[in-house]
This record gives C-alpha cells, sequence and structure tokens, in this order.
C-alpha cells in the first residue's frame, strides 16, 4: 500500500514547520550539491531551482553563493518563508513546474523522486526538462536499492498501511539511467554517502571513511545513495 498525495504534504508539512531540525542531516549532501554546482556552472551567476525546500538550507546557500536562488514547494508556508529571505519561491509540484521555458540552469531534487508514482515521475522529468536551458544541469539523489517494506508503518487510528516517508520507488544504477534514457545525457551516476570529513575527530573521521567506503559497494548498512548529474543536450 502506498501513502497518498495528500498525506505525504501532511508529513512534509509538519516536519518543514514543526521540527524543521529534521533536516539537519541533509546538510552534507546539499553541501555536495553546492559543490557540484560550483564546479559546472558556465555563468557567474546561474539560475538555480531546487525542487522541495525542506528547511531552505540549499536555496539559502545558493543566495549566499550571490546565484539567483529559487524554490518549489507545495507548502504555503514554507514557500511564505523563504520569499520573506528573498528567495523567489512559488507553490507548486514537479510534474507541473510553474515557471518558464528554459529558466534555469540547473534544477535539484534531493531525495525527491522516489516519493513520486510512475507516471507522475515522468511528467516530473519532462517538466524538468522543459525549465532547464540548453547544456543545463539537472542534480538530484535518491535512496540507494531501499528496501521499502522496512520502513512500512500502520496507522494506529485507520489501520492504513504506508511507508513512513512517502516513498514509491526503489533505485539501484541501471532504474536511475532508464529514468533519463532519451531525454538527458547522463554523465554521471554513482553509489556514495554524504559524510562528513572536516572538523572530526581522528576516530570520526575513520567512520566518515568506513561509512563511504562501504557506501560505494552499495552496503545496506552505510545507507548508500545514488547521485546523478545529467545535461539538458545542447
Amino acid at each position: 500500500m502506498t501513502i497518498s498525495s495528500n498525506h505525504q504534504e501532511k508529513v512534509w508539512r509538519h516536519f518543514q514547520n514543526i521540527s524543521p531540525e529534521t533536516f539537519e542531516g541533509a546538510m552534507p549532501r546539499l553541501d555536495y550539491i553546492i559543490k557540484e554546482i560550483s564546479k559546472r556552472k558556465h555563468t557567474p551567476i546561474p539560475h538555480v531551482l531546487n525542487i522541495g525546500a525542506g528547511d531552505g538550507y540549499l536555496e539559502e546557500t545558493s543566495k549566499r553563493h550571490g546565484w539567483y536562488s529559487y524554490s518549489l514547494d507545495p507548502d504555503v508556508d514554507t514557500v511564505k518563508k523563504l520569499n520573506e529571505k528573498g528567495i523567489k519561491g512559488r507553490i507548486g509540484y514537479i510534474e507541473q513546474i510553474p515557471f518558464d521555458d528554459e529558466s534555469f540552469d540547473f534544477v535539484v531534487a534531493s531525495e525527491v523522486l522516489e516519493h513520486l508514482k510512475e507516471g507522475t515521475r515522468r511528467k516530473a522529468i519532462v517538466e524538468v526538462l522543459r525549465v532547464i536551458v540548453r547544456g543545463g544541469w539537472f542534480l538530484g539523489t535518491v535512496p540507494y536499492c531501499e528496501n521499502l517494506l522496512l520502513n512500512q508503518v500502520v496507522c494506529p487510528k485507520c489501520g492504513e498501511v504506508f511507508h513512513r516517508w512517502g516513498h514509491e520507488k526503489s533505485f539501484d544504477i541501471e532504474a536511475i539511467h532508464k529514468e533519463f534514457a532519451n531525454l538527458f545525457e547522463v554523465v554521471k551516476v554513482k553509489r556514495t554517502a554524504f559524510v562528513v570529513f572536516e572538523g572530526r575527530s581522528a576516530a570520526g573521521k575513520i567512520k566518515s571513511f568506513i561509512r563511504l567506503s562501504l557506501a560505494k559497494l552499495g552496503s545496506p548498512i552505510a545507507m548508500p545513495n545514488i547521485y546523478f548529474a545529467v545535461r539538458k543536450p545542447l
């Protein structure tokens, strides 16, 4: 059984507005994506759209870099907070992006695609292609080979069984390649973990190295992700 999109919005509205500290663990992952944008940008001030704001970390970091920072999120309160910080936030969904054709140099969807059903996911990827400039980039992450059953929970009131985070799809490397086939040029798809070395003790750095190594091998204990960087053809 799957969780409805309406229920997903309730889940994320709670975390984004009541428990934003939930997203602190995403910082290494988003910092990695920021570095990838810095490495791949071909204009001093790229236009960057982030899908799914979370606590707004990626948007605010982009703005501090002097980039044009945009956000798309279904939650009214989240978008309002970003707008108050000078970030161009819009209310909406990835499968129907409310921006013009070829508006962005980069679109980011980190831990987003796994939330979408098959047909919605295809519409979403086509929409991302539409709003990216030629030669622009779609960057993102998904969990690697997630066992969806392990994160199923049951509502004690109504008895509905659903994935606790609303995930609909488990991805391996081959599945990610298929998602972008005939639409984007696939530049990089890899297994990894987003770990921190800077500022950690020697023991902490060893733990980070071990987790990263295990993630690259696809070991479930390391909670690996797939990182993708695909480019719109010129």
